[in-house]
């Protein structure tokens, strides 16, 4: 039986996690701390499938309604799906939080033709003349 776990995001966008019994976390429970993040971060209309190596969770394959299509969630970098869905990495997420709907499939499309490609902020562009 896996234990209860409680998990909260920092400020800055980082995972804390505690064991609820007290105990310290194991991997298998850090493990477990990540995927209820990446759930918790999923608009509510997604539907999701893991892949693991062992207990060792590698992505996520998500069906979203949202943007009407599937794709991948990878965690560990080693995962390299073949089958030609867009790819999203969890440092996306706070990012593609803020985004509109449009928005969000204008990136999807990107995705599509670029795989592996990743949605970054960067800072505006300063212009002197």
């Amino acid at each position: 039986m896996t234990p209860a776990i409680a998990i909260r995001k920092t400020p800055d966008g980082r995972i804390q996690a505690r064991r609820l019994d007290g105990r310290p976390l194991t991997p298998e429970d850090k493990d477990q701390a990540i995927r209820l993040a990446l759930i918790e971060a999923l608009p509510p209309r997604a539907w999701v499938i893991e892949v693991r190596d062992g207990e060792k969770l590698k992505a996520v394959k998500i069906c979203s309604a949202v943007l009407q299509d599937h794709l991948w969630l990878i965690i560990d970098r080693s995962f390299a799906p073949i089958d030609g869905l867009a790819i999203y990495y969890p440092e996306e997420l706070p990012e593609l939080a803020s985004k509109t709907t449009e928005q969000l499939r204008e990136i999807h499309k990107v995705k599509l033709v670029f795989p592996g490609c990743r949605v970054i902020q960067e800072r505006a562009e300063s212009w002197r003349l």
